[in-house]
């Protein structure tokens, strides 16, 4: 990694500092606010999720969509860094702003989860399987701006990424191996967890490494 790159890396932490931090205040005070009362877990967990998912959503609009509407990529491809350069910083960089917010949140709602009585430590399993989803959710836009090459494409990934946050909540939730232990004393990391997670997890990966495989390459990147 060149001295530019992490120049690039470094920029895009101190680009998004007031927006990240926040974020991640954002996050920690929905939990705070979902542990006061049976109306306040309503609101705060609202709250929590359209922080993280907004987070997400405005760093890939900001960190990428921008800067080709803007014409700034012209000016930061003119640098001493190759195509594939520019991704490594624009994906670590952009990733390390998003796991400020999405540590942070998922850390308190754990801490919810597992640190107050009236949760069920039950429904563990859930909010680790969609704390996850999250990121892998984040990776996959990353992954689509890094790809499209016009504000209607990145628009879309943005769109379809968010209704997959309501589509896996409302998938993943009734399965019987998810929903039968989801409001019981203890969690139940079974079968049915471990296979959610390994799918997010892959999903995670694949979204994560194809723009070094992809996007990188193309010789036209603007």
């Amino acid at each position: 990694m060149n001295v530019v790159t992490r120049k690039l890396i470094a920029k895009e932490l101190y680009v998004n500092r007031w927006f990240v931090g926040g974020g991640a205040i954002s996050a920690v005070v929905s939990v705070l606010i979902a542990a006061t009362s049976k109306t306040g877990f309503n609101i705060g967990a609202l709250t929590w999720l359209t922080t993280i998912i907004a987070t997400g959503v405005m760093l890939g609009i900001y960190g990428i969509m921008n800067e080709r509407k803007e014409h700034s990529l012209q000016f930061v491809l003119s640098l001493p860094l190759s195509v594939g350069d520019y991704v490594l910083a624009k994906m670590l960089g952009l990733m390390a702003c998003f796991l400020i917010v999405w540590l942070a949140g998922s850390a308190a709602a754990m801490t919810l989860v597992f640190g107050m009585q009236a949760v069920p430590d039950g429904v563990g399993p859930y909010v680790v399987l969609l704390c996850v989803f999250m990121l892998a959710n984040f990776a996959v836009v990353l992954c689509g701006a890094l790809h499209a090459q016009s504000e209607a494409l990145t628009s879309a990934v943005v769109i379809i990424t968010n209704m997959g946050v309501s589509i896996f909540m409302f998938t993943i939730g009734p399965l019987p191996g998810i929903s039968q232990s989801m409001w019981g004393p203890t969690p139940a990391w079974n079968s049915t967890f471990w296979t959610v997670l390994g799918c997010e997890l892959a999903v995670l990966v694949v979204a994560f490494t194809l723009p070094f495989f992809l996007a990188a390459r193309r010789r036209d990147f603007l």
